[in-house]
């Protein structure tokens, strides 16, 4: 890299620059587009780039900068809660799939893959800025598939076994255990993934919208097994067409969404909440909410009385409730990409980054004519660029929670280490561009 930009000394924002693709002629642009500008500027202030969090300014000759060797850490932490998660999905499925036998457990299986699907491409939609690691990812999807449902289905059973001794009514008991107990407990043991992560995982969420995306796999997990589980019971009762059109065409994104709510509470509260008596209460509000929404989706069939009257309740209640949703998750995206470029801006004064890099990890459209432009390159120019903007996405959020938080030491190790990445791998993708 060259010499630094010449950008005006200051805490949040830079000036103007004109768009330019990506290692055009003109050489790289050190100036914002007014409308990014604009962007920048809503978000948070930062520090000086003098603060303990930051680097020092950055030498000449950056582009020289070797990356130096690091020791590989096993995933222990996501090795031990895998083995759980696959050890209690199939203690709760084998019942299961003992009755449905090997060709109908095959054939429910691959029907389960249309809503885990999905799932997954709109869970990897909403990740793709700064895409949290496989594993942990698979973690908590395996948390909610195993540890989870396994636990929800023994405490619905509790629960609904004692109303139903209490009143002597076994449907006032199932009833309850569907409207009441099944939200609270589901709610609560999937949640959990995300709190798990954050203990483990402290320095891997730098973002609220981390904890949903988590939030997000724990419950697609749990939601892949539900289904098999609706969609046994639904072939045995001659009813299969009927219930995979409510769980799969309407009621796809209800797990994710009622535990979304959560996850990005969790989220907020360990990287943006300025005390404990906040994030705590975003915590409970974002449970409460969870709970409600997955409480009102079940209560519907008892509330509607008839189909009729189902989908009528569903066209009134779940369909604005789900566009709302929708509209919460995009502005939390925008909202993620507005506090990375807030938090490169130090980097952008003190000559690591550029203001045309910040622009392209945090614009959508210049991020994809990025991706447009390096394609010529070959694949490994492409995933070289793609780590680049992962990296310089990390690096901006870390430098958020530490705004906010203080500074944190393994937080700020972990941000040195990864501004060599990235400029590595600036040097890297260049270099297959003819361009190092």
């Amino acid at each position: 890299m060259a010499s630094a930009p010449a950008v005006a000394p200051q805490t949040s924002g830079t000036s103007g620059f004109a768009p330019q693709a990506v290692g055009a002629s003109q050489g790289a642009p050190t100036q914002f587009t007014p409308a990014f500008q604009r962007f920048v500027d809503a978000g948070p202030s930062m520090p000086a780039p003098g603060a303990v969090q930051y680097p020092q300014v950055a030498p000449q000759a950056v582009h020289t900068w070797a990356l130096p060797t690091t020791t590989k850490k096993l995933p222990v932490f996501e090795a031990v809660v895998v083995g759980a998660g696959l050890a209690l999905m199939l203690v709760g499925m084998y019942s299961y799939l003992a009755a449905s036998g090997p060709f109908i457990g095959l054939f429910l299986a691959i029907v389960c893959l249309v809503p885990l699907c999905i799932i997954i491409l709109f869970l990897q939609f909403v990740d793709r800025f700064e895409p949290e690691p496989w594993w942990t990812k698979i973690a908590a999807f395996l948390w909610g598939g195993g540890v989870a449902i396994f636990f929800a289905g023994l405490s619905n059973a509790l629960g609904g076994a004692f109303v139903a001794g209490a009143t002597g009514d076994a449907s006032i008991g199932e009833a309850s255990a569907a409207v009441v107990f099944a939200p609270i407990g589901e709610e609560l043991l999937k949640a959990l993934a995300v709190v798990v992560i954050v203990f483990a995982r402290r320095n891997q969420i730098s973002s609220p919208l981390d904890g949903l995306v988590y939030a997000g796999f724990s419950a697609a997990g749990f939601l892949v097994v539900e289904d098999f589980e609706y969609f046994l019971k639904a072939l045995a009762d001659g009813v299969f067409a009927h219930i995979f059109f409510i769980r799969v065409f309407m009621g796809v994104f209800g797990h994710v969404m009622y535990t979304t709510c959560t996850g990005w509470a969790i989220g907020w509260a360990v990287t943006r909440a300025r005390s404990a008596a906040a994030g705590i209460g975003a915590v409970f509000f974002g449970y409460f909410i969870a709970v409600s929404l997955h409480g009102l989706w079940n209560s519907m069939g008892y509330i509607a009385g008839s189909t009729e009257g189902y989908y009528i309740l569903y066209a009134v209640l779940q369909v604005p409730i789900f566009v709302c949703w929708l509209i919460f998750v995009g502005l939390a995206i925008r909202r993620e990409r507005r506090d990375t470029a807030a938090g490169l801006i130090p980097y952008v004064h003190q000559g690591w980054v550029l203001a045309s890099e910040v622009q392209m990890v945090c614009d959508p459209a210049m991020r994809r004519n990025a991706l447009t432009w390096i394609s010529g390159g070959g694949p490994a120019a492409k995933r070289s660029l793609k780590n680049f903007m992962y990296a310089l996405a990390s690096l901006g959020l870390d430098q958020v929670v530490m705004n906010v938080r203080g500074p944190e030491p393994g937080r700020i190790q972990s941000t040195r280490e990864t501004l060599q990445q990235a400029t590595e791998e600036r040097r890297r993708f260049l270099g297959f561009m003819g361009m190092g």
